[in-house]
């Protein structure tokens, strides 16, 4: 009878599931695109490739695109794109066959104008690319385009303008979805702030959870949009570029929501307690700005964001308050408001205002009270703080083993440790280590320095100096400076200095940051892109203004090889390395010299600029001039050349150069020449100088 029961009811399991229809299985494709190079006469962008390559993670991490089926071009050229979307086109054809459904989103980073993508000085027309995308066979085409007037490619016939980007439109849609950052007569814009572009910034943010309006842990296209668009909208109302308004290009069809992203597919989530309101800022441990966003209280928000350890501002109505928390594997982890210390903003009055402002959260003591003006710890917590409520505010503090204030103005001096949770203002001096959980305005002395929020003045330490947030002023150290986001002064260290960003000097045995304008100054520097002079023995960088080294290797720079004949020597050779106006040079010239061959081998510096249709360059040079080939005696003559050169490129790496040289030849031998042409002689001391024009022409490869 059992059998006969469980037999009966696995029957009617079996009809029921054979009842319901599988939902279909989607597959989404994803092609990321960035463009740092549109061309002559157009600035290069600093953060198209980042944008693109944090647009992969997400789309991977939360978008349900596989690794496997996303395609990232961080510095694309037209050709590129073009493979790379006939490569998208045969992948998708090769998997078609069975009842799933396909998705394709492509997204691009980069210049553009009214006409098209514009990548490295080309451009793919707007049609060119609609029709790229039509071709493939998907059921879902998104496009998203974060460049100037990319709006132009929303213009298409059938496109359909309406308030809400997406309303009611189902897992079952199809057809194409186009998203535009800024309107056709409208720049995209980038911050260096956000190190990122405003909309993919604010995009990314949405797509992380922070658009998720409806809190069932899914963001949709509609809900990412919505938010992106007024995030950026709000963001650059003021900004140089001016407002920039996000667009759109809809032809899809079904019931429901498009889901982009589903939170649901992260371990670790950043979560915001319901009664958190304000302007929210994460910045990771690097002091990249991870996620922005407007909260206002209610429900708790979900962030889906890597496991970690992460920085956390809320603004609010000129009031700061921060934390530090760290991010679990698994699960959530809440940041709830009674964690928040006050972080000190500088005081300022509106005008026509009442007055001055200070840090309040609701329920909390207010920020000038109480106040305890003298702290006094012999082992904390043993410390007269502890009288008076842990929020007091201390005008000094002094402490044997440690001393530690929730905020501090004035003197803090420890023969241990001085320790301050909120914001700190005048001067900290510490035998072992200062700390500061918030806002940090004065000097710091002591072993180790170290700051969770922003710096205005001076740390001077015999070991590390650490910043978590933005530097403004000097860092000293005898081994390590490390500033988790932007620089503003000088980094000196006889060891390493780190910065994200550096407006001012880096001058140490390395030099390390993600941006620079102004200097590095060491043995080895190394930067993203540099706006002002590399100086050292090995410069390495994405793009260097002015790079002065041994060794210098720009990624965006020149590396070129030139091969030529002058009046000096019938066969030269030389390296042009460096940046793209300053280069480097090193060359070798062979003569032939009664019956042996004298050589001669110098090194110098050049400028280069570009001058339709061709280009001009300056370079001076000197060095050695050998009697004889094998000769290995000092060498006592030596050649210095000015050279005047105008070069065309015929083909990407073959040109041809020819110019002028101004040539200064010392001697021990007074009757020695080195060219065949008419020379001026003058004599100094044992030695002989021969001055003279000279003629050179070659081909560069």
């Amino acid at each position: 009878m059992k059998a006969a029961l469980l037999s009966l009811l696995l029957s009617t399991a079996a009809l029921a599931a054979d009842a319901v229809p599988e939902a279909p299985a989607i597959r989404r494709f994803a092609l990321v695109v960035g463009a740092s190079d549109g061309g002559l006469g157009r600035a290069r962008l600093r953060y198209a490739g980042s944008d693109a390559q944090a647009m992969a993670q997400v789309l991977t991490e939360l978008g349900g695109v596989s690794p496997a089926d996303a395609q990232v071009l961080p510095d694309a050229d037209r050709a590129a794109l073009r493979a790379a979307l006939e490569h998208l086109r045969e992948r998708l054809a090769r998997a078609g066959g069975h009842s799933g459904r396909y998705e394709l989103i492509v997204y691009y980073s980069g210049h553009s104008d009214a006409e098209g993508l514009l990548l490295r000085g080309e451009r793919l027309e707007y049609g060119e690319l609609r029709a790229a995308l039509q071709a493939a066979p998907a059921d879902v085409r998104i496009a998203i385009l974060d460049s100037c007037a990319s709006g132009a490619v929303t213009r298409a016939k059938g496109g359909v303008r309406r308030p809400a980007f997406l309303e009611d439109l189902s897992s079952q849609v199809k057809g194409h979805a186009f998203l535009a950052s800024s309107s056709e007569n409208e720049v995209a814009q980038e911050s260096d702030a956000l190190g990122a572009s405003f909309f993919t910034h604010f995009l990314l943010t949405g797509l992380r959870g922070a658009a998720d309006a409806s809190g069932d842990g899914r963001v949709t296209l509609n809900e990412a949009y919505q938010f992106a668009f007024h995030e950026t909208l709000a963001r650059t109302e003021k900004s140089a570029g001016g407002p920039q308004h996000a667009t759109y290009d809809i032809q899809l069809a079904g019931t429901g929501d498009l889901v982009m992203t589903d939170l649901r597919a992260s371990s670790a989530r950043l979560r915001f307690s319901g009664p958190l309101a304000g302007r929210l800022f994460v910045r990771d441990t690097q002091g990249r700005l991870t996620a922005e966003l407007q909260k206002g209280p209610g429900r708790p928000l979900d962030l889906a964001l890597a496991p970690g350890r992460y920085g956390v501002t809320l603004e609010r109505e000129a009031q700061a308050w921060g934390a530090e928390l760290s991010v679990p594997r698994t699960g959530y982890r809440e940041l709830l408001e009674d964690e928040l210390v006050p972080l000190r903003l500088l005081r300022t009055v509106a005008r026509g205002g009442p007055g001055q402002v200070d840090n309040a959260l609701p329920g909390a003591p207010p920020a000038d009270a109480p106040t305890v003006a003298v702290n006094v710890s012999l082992v904390p917590p043993l410390d007269t703080n502890a009288l008076r409520g842990s929020r007091a505010l201390n005008h000094l503090a002094l402490g044997v083993l440690a001393v530690r204030s929730t905020r501090l103005e004035g003197l803090g001096l420890a023969a241990g440790v001085g320790w301050v949770d909120g914001s700190a203002r005048g001067v900290q001096l510490a035998a072992i280590a200062n700390v500061v959980g918030g806002q940090f305005r004065g000097v710091q002395v002591g072993a180790g320095n170290l700051a969770f929020s922003d710096v205005t003045g001076v740390q001077a330490s015999a070991l590390v100096s650490s910043t978590e947030g933005a530097f403004s002023g000097l860092q000293f150290s005898s081994t390590v400076n490390r500033v988790a986001a932007g620089m503003t002064g000088a980094q000196v260290a006889a060891g390493l200095n780190f910065a994200q960003e550096v407006r001012g000097l880096q001058l140490g045995l390395v030099n390390i940051s993600e941006g620079v304008v102004g200097a590095q100054v060491g043995l080895v520097n190394i930067g993203s892109t540099v706006r002002g002079l590399q100086l050292g023995l090995l410069n390495v960088s994405d793009d260097a203004t002015v790079p002065i080294g041994l060794l210098s290797i720009v990624r965006q720079g020149r590396l070129s090889f030139q091969v030529w004949a002058d009046d000096v020597a019938p066969v030269n050779v030389g390296l042009k390395y460096g940046g793209r106006l300053v280069y480097a040079t090193l060359n070798y010239g062979l003569v032939p010299y009664r019956g042996t061959y004298r050589t001669w081998y110098g090194a110098g510096l050049g400028l280069h600029l570009d001058v339709q249709p061709g280009y001009l360059e300056l370079d001076v040079t000197t060095g050695a001039w050998d009697y004889r080939l094998g000769d290995h005696s000092p060498p006592d003559d030596f050649l210095s050349r000015a050279r005047l050169v105008v070069g065309k490129d015929l083909r990407r790496h073959f040109g041809l150069f020819a110019g002028v040289t101004a040539n200064l030849y010392r001697t021990a031998k007074g009757d020695d020449t080195a060219s065949w042409l008419p020379q001026k002689v003058f004599h100094a001391g044992d030695h002989a100088y021969r001055l003279w024009p000279g003629l050179m022409a070659g081909i560069q490869i």
